[in-house]
């Protein structure tokens, strides 16, 4: 398993910490794929790998007949 932080998270994401927690906040991203560990927040990067994958697949869906 592996655990990215979240200041290297933002980095894959390209985006600014306060942007990626207000995603988070929202309900954006999945609670699932976070944790904390002594006060330090992380990121499980297959929880979120999968989570990217199953959400493609969905929106493809979706959007199939256009």
């Amino acid at each position: 398993m592996i655990f990215l932080t979240f200041k290297e998270f933002c980095q894959c994401l390209k985006a600014n910490p306060n942007t990626v927690k207000t995603w988070k906040k929202r309900g954006v991203l999945p609670a699932k794929i976070f944790f904390k560990i002594g006060g330090t927040l992380y990121i499980l990067k297959d929880e979120f790998e999968t989570w990217v994958k199953e959400k493609r697949t969905c929106e493809g869906e979706n959007y199939a007949g256009l």
